[in-house]
């Protein structure tokens, strides 16, 4: 794919994306609609599954959802499941007692509630399953990705259909979520500019952090956004296409009109009322559907007590019911097919459960 070369038929793009997954913040941050509560059923249904898997011996990374077995909250996930993809695109689930469980007990039910929903993705080159996002004392400047910091995170997606994080511990101050719909995103962009609109769906270099598969590019070559088969999806993370830039002579160059879409989206995701804000609660999962959500968190700071620092778990998860994707996905998500997209693996990847940082 040559940079500046449209990967569709602009004139077949809509000029508006309507229906849920077209939110504001404003419209719905009062709201508790997007909360889901737990029942003291359902969190017992989850113990006797982990119960369950203990008693087989199988390896966390090997788990699946017939060693994990769930019956009544079958319908409760698909529906789940049918709000991520078809609907707004997010979720909060809130409630699990995981101060009563311990982190092992804990990982196992957050990790089979996923397993129920698609399949597990590495999300680092390491082939950690389950991923910590923990200040580390790492620098983003020296090549690490921002969830090793305690940074600020700019408006990003990630490279899997749907990502989770469940939270063990919140930090003292700060670390506030951030989420916003790419489809109203778009919408508004397409008003206010709708010179930019084949800019919006060229390919971007961006950077891979140095996680490189096998026979790839130290980049990868995707637009913002993608129109495929009646659907409209995003990605975009501006620090990482930036770092391309400056680091990667051999990438393609950015055009004066992709660089005012990217300056666009970041205007319009800042103004008050675009993004929904929501803080994290011990035992919250938060569930985002990568392809329509842009998500963000603010700076933070741990109590001085290393037991009590700001730790969420991370999932990626493919579920086989995913939108159609286009072929050129795949230099990022290593195939296009439903349930079996997404996840970073490089030469020497073993796939892996680590319960510590």
């Amino acid at each position: 794919m040559q940079l500046g070369q449209p990967v569709t038929a602009i004139g077949s793009i809509p000029r508006s994306i309507q229906g849920d997954c077209a939110w504001h913040g404003k419209e719905i941050q009062g709201s508790s609609s997007w909360i889901v509560h737990w029942t003291p059923e359902q969190i017992t249904e989850l113990e006797a599954a982990a119960a369950h898997f203990s008693k087989t011996g199988i390896a966390l990374e090997n788990i699946t959802p017939e060693s994990f077995p769930l019956q009544k909250l079958k319908p409760f996930i698909a529906d789940v499941l049918h709000t991520l993809l078809q609907g707004r695109g997010f979720v909060m689930l809130r409630g699990l007692p995981i101060k009563e469980w311990g982190i092992e007990k804990a990982a196992c039910i957050y990790m089979g509630i996923g397993r129920h929903m698609g399949s597990l993705r590495s999300s680092n080159g390491k082939g950690h399953l389950l991923g910590h996002v923990r200040d580390q004392g790492a620098k983003v400047e020296a090549g690490a990705r921002f969830y090793q910091t305690n940074k600020k995170l700019d408006y990003h997606t990630d490279s899997a259909d749907i990502v989770g994080l469940l939270c063990l511990q919140k930090a003292k101050e700060g670390g506030e979520s951030f989420i916003a719909s790419s489809m109203a995103l778009y919408n508004e962009m397409v008003k206010r500019r709708p010179d930019l609109i084949p800019a919006m769906f060229t390919p971007y270099p961006t950077d891979r952090r140095g996680e490189v598969p096998e026979g790839r590019d130290p980049w990868f070559e995707i637009p913002i956004f993608n129109w495929y088969q009646g659907q409209l999806s995003c990605v975009y993370l501006r620090h990482y296409i930036e770092e391309a830039q400056t680091r990667f002579p051999n990438a393609p160059r950015l055009s004066q009109e992709q660089i005012e879409v990217m300056d666009l989206i970041d205007t319009i995701l800042q103004e008050p009322g675009f993004a929904l804000q929501m803080a994290f609660e011990p035992g919250d999962i938060q569930l985002l559907h990568n392809h329509q959500i842009l998500h963000s968190r603010n700076d933070f700071h741990n109590w001085p007590e290393p037991e009590r620092a700001r730790h969420l778990l991370r999932l990626w998860i493919a579920p086989k019911t995913g939108r159609p994707l286009p072929e050129y996905f795949a230099s990022r998500w290593g195939s296009v097919t439903p349930g079996d997209r997404g996840g970073i693996i490089v030469p020497g990847t073993k796939l892996s459960v680590e319960l510590s940082v």
